[in-house]
């Protein structure tokens, strides 16, 4: 067979269709294609020619120049360019074993596989590709190399041939895997309070992964600060959303680790076994009650679930509470230790008429709960006349003096103080809010020692005995 035949079967067999992290060529098309890669319509476009013609090559094709050296590296084969041949063989012995390849050199063919592939297309130089616009024609025979950008996906590896004949479309279905996951809470504002239930959200998109993979593993890994996860009879139910279907419910072991902090695993493997939801959306979501001040939240996905990574994305999401520092003082604005406080706040019940809930605090005054008034904790001001009181959510919170410092009365009006965010943003910090509350002293009372009621005993005595030295006068007078 002449060196002509053999490179139109050639060209004839060139199509290859690979997964992720694999070359992808296309069907033959002509001179004059036009490329058109599918699932990838957000995506900027960049192409390379890697592959050309060469009617002097024993195999009818050569690789371009800045092609050469990624493929000699990927394939192991000489810096010099005398295994080109072998390497081109090898390409189209993988698309057909039973291609017709030149006597000189089937023998030594350097055999080709996806991973091989992979690494020729990641290793060619970011200089030899220009803008591509979705849909233009190419005019020279031979295999191109195509990149695909786009936020919050990694594509995988492309190329396509175009051959000989009429004019035509050539076309590839890009093959892209999410590196982005958006982790959220419920509340917007990011402040909760401790002891509240937030419900956690993970959105991503479900990864392609291709049909040669033998371990096809896809896991959402998450880590917690400051919390705990709302476990039922010893799992973490978490709901998994995928596209437009129904919720379904997993569950999850939760492991407890030394940093104080608790993770768990979820597997998702069965979800990209078949590749049948290949890039649809994907939300989980889980309850978790909060323990701290600040609630830390790490996830990541990946495809290990031994040793969790962030092949398809992570995020990092923290939720925080706020906190009021009351001051004490007495007279010309000194600072009064020992005052004595318990706090509450005004809410609406069901019936949507207003009550009031006093707060319990741990022994940080932290928050521990809320209840009736002879169930509310007791604050104190330090030496500095302040106390701080932590863990609570956005709102007005009041201060009710019990017990005045010693030579102060009890203020009867209570302080208040409100948790609000300032600029309207979600929070990126604990908030705080400040309050302050001013005694007065107790009047002075009479000083011991002094001459107080003695002379009203001596004039009342003086009196009595005016008046017996007058009734014995009359007395004797009578006699006379």
């Amino acid at each position: 067979m002449s060196k002509i035949k053999k490179a139109l079967a050639m060209f004839l067999i060139f199509a290859m269709v690979l997964g992720m992290g694999i070359t992808t060529f296309a069907a033959p098309g002509n001179a004059n294609s036009k490329v058109t890669v599918q699932n990838a319509d957000n995506a900027t476009l960049t192409i390379a020619q890697v592959i050309e013609t060469d009617n002097t090559a024993v195999t009818g094709w050569k690789f371009t120049d800045g092609a050469a050296a990624a493929y000699r590296t990927a394939f192991g084969g000489a810096e010099n360019g005398d295994d080109d041949q072998r390497i081109i063989a090898g390409l189209i012995k993988y698309v057909d074993a039973d291609a017709v390849i030149d006597d000189s050199i089937k023998d030594n063919i350097i055999s080709a596989d996806a991973d091989k592939i992979a690494a020729a297309l990641k290793g060619l130089s970011n200089d030899m590709f220009t803008p591509f616009v979705n849909g233009s024609a190419v005019t020279s025979a031979g295999v191109y190399a195509i990149r695909a950008t786009e936020e919050g996906y990694v594509y995988s590896p492309m190329a396509v041939y175009v051959g000989f004949g009429k004019e035509d479309t050539t076309q590839i279905n890009a093959k892209k895997a999410p590196n982005k996951v958006d982790k959220t809470a419920e509340d917007i504002e990011k402040v909760t309070e401790i002891n509240k239930t937030v419900t956690y959200t993970a959105k991503s998109t479900i990864p392609y992964i291709p049909e040669t993979d033998t371990n096809k593993t896809y896991v959402f890994a998450d880590t917690l600060s400051g919390a705990t996860y709302n476990v039922v009879n010893g799992k973490l139910p978490v709901d998994v959303k995928v596209g437009t279907r129904e919720p379904v419910s997993y569950s999850a072991d939760v492991t407890e680790n030394a940093d104080d902090t608790s993770s768990f695993v979820l597997d998702l493997s069965d979800l990209v076994q078949n590749n049948d939801y290949a890039n649809q959306s994907i939300v989980i979501s889980y309850d978790v009650t909060v323990t701290d001040t600040k609630v830390g939240n790490d996830i990541q996905v990946g495809n290990d679930k031994n040793n969790p990574n962030d092949k398809y994305g992570s995020d990092h999401e923290d939720v925080y509470t706020g906190q009021i520092i009351l001051t004490k003082t007495g007279d010309g604005g000194k600072k009064l230790k020992d005052a004595q406080f318990k706090v509450y706040k005004k809410v609406k019940n069901d019936a949507g008429k207003e009550e009031i809930l006093f707060a319990q605090f741990d022994k940080d005054n932290k928050l521990s709960g809320w209840g009736t008034e002879d169930a509310a904790m007791v604050i104190v001001t330090g030496e500095d006349g302040t106390v701080k009181v932590q863990g609570l959510d956005l709102g007005t919170y009041y201060f009710k003096e019990t017990k005045a410092p010693d030579g102060y009365s009890v203020n009867t009006t209570d302080s208040d103080a409100k948790l609000e965010l300032k600029d309207g943003k979600p929070a990126t910090a604990i908030v705080e809010a400040t309050a302050s509350m001013a005694d007065t002293k107790l009047n002075a009372l009479p000083g011991t020692g002094g001459i107080g009621t003695t002379i009203f005993t001596i004039g009342g005595c003086l009196i009595m005995i005016i008046a017996a030295a007058l009734f014995f006068a009359s007395r004797r007078k009578e006699n006379k």
